[in-house]
């Protein structure tokens, strides 16, 4: 009897190794042999479950910002304020970036080789990051309603300041490595405290 095989938790597993290799070599370096031999799968069984080294790497990334994504959900459908909520999905997104960062920097390289070669990265970029900023938005507004935030505040100007808090992160632990987590996690709630009610 041939043995069962869970495709959708092998795919899982290959995704998982597949990043950790890619932190460890960079994008550019990884190539499907390497992939197949990190993995532990075949090269023609792993082409069964993806393309090439670009859908791979695509996948990782989907991988990444879909525990982003379940994480802020249970946020969002929590009992906490809106104010508590937005502090605690801020908090998430930036714990996240400091646990992935050598896979950040593999990011980061990767979307400056496909723009030297002529992809422009910006429309996938924002579909990519539409969710949080939506999820931000969504609970600033909320917080006016409830009376934790300040009236008259202007949901969209905090939305890109706190967003900008997350692009500064990722560009400073991929390039200067200089980022600490307590101190970018300190802008965040001076923000937050600047437009308390």
């Amino acid at each position: 009897m041939p043995a069962y095989i869970d495709h959708r938790a092998r795919r899982h597993d290959i995704i998982l190794a597949a990043i950790r290799l890619f932190a460890q070599e960079g994008y550019q370096s990884v190539t499907f042999a390497m992939l197949s031999a990190h993995t532990g799968v075949a090269r023609t069984v792993l082409y069964r479950y993806f393309r090439d080294k670009r859908q791979i790497f695509n996948s990782a990334i989907v991988e990444l910002l879909s525990r982003i994504v379940k994480k802020h959900t249970e946020i969002v459908h929590s009992e906490t304020s809106a104010a508590g909520r937005l502090s605690k999905i801020c908090t998430a997104v930036v714990v996240m970036l400091f646990d992935n960062r050598q896979f950040l920097c593999v990011i980061i390289d990767y979307v400056m080789s496909m723009k030297r070669a002529g992809y422009d990265m910006s429309r996938r970029i924002k579909k990519l990051t539409f969710g949080i900023k939506r999820v931000i938005h969504t609970l600033l507004l909320l917080g006016v309603r409830q009376g934790e935030f300040r009236r008259g505040i202007d949901a969209d100007a905090v939305t890109d300041i706190l967003y900008a808090q997350f692009e500064s992160t990722v560009m400073r632990l991929a390039i200067t490595d200089d980022a600490v987590q307590s101190d970018v996690l300190d802008r965040i709630d001076e923000i937050l405290k600047g437009i308390g009610a």
